[in-house]
């Protein structure tokens, strides 16, 4: 009976480990998918904003842009997400006010749209635009490798002129 109580608990063990990981399994960058999203809703404005580069290349734009479609669409990271929006963000959208500050209070809770599989994505270089398409398209102008501008309306991908990203860049 012993022999059983102690395989029984060398079996458990492992799996306890995983289903309550000491601390804040959030602040935890490998269980962070598994756990509930960060909510920064006790803040009042974004942490932090990007700052327009005007040296951010082509390729870092593309890289940015698809890391903010994951923030938004797929992950539900308004601290990444924010980080790519510059402090002018111009809303094309009728209703709303441009700027960071009018979106915080839409994104801050980390609410995922979709997954990988249920969405697409698109940069297109020519244009210094990135596409999201979920439930609707989402379409924004990258300057000096931040986003700029939003219009939602109407919007469809250019689906022959999206930027290839290095096969590792998206791992």
């Amino acid at each position: 009976m012993h022999l059983l109580s102690t395989l029984a608990a060398a079996i458990l063990a492992p799996v306890g480990v995983l289903a309550a990981p000491a601390g804040n399994a959030a602040s935890v960058p490998q269980f962070r998918p598994l756990y509930a999203r960060e909510n920064l809703c006790n803040l009042k404005s974004p942490p932090q904003l990007c700052t327009p580069n005007a040296s951010i290349t082509v390729e870092e734009t593309a890289l940015r842009a698809y890391k903010f479609y994951r923030a938004f669409v797929v992950d539900g990271d308004p601290r990444t997400m924010f980080s790519l929006i510059d402090n002018v963000y111009q809303q094309h959208t009728p209703g709303y006010a441009s700027g960071p500050q009018a979106i915080w209070s839409l994104f801050c809770n980390g609410r995922q749209i979709g997954t990988e599989q249920s969405t697409s994505w698109c940069f297109d270089a020519s244009t210094n635009m990135s596409y999201a398409q979920y439930s609707t398209v989402d379409r924004w102008r990258w300057v000096g490798g931040c986003v700029h501008e939003h219009w939602d309306q109407g919007e469809k991908i250019p689906k022959d002129k999206c930027y290839k990203l290095p096969a590792n860049a998206t791992a």
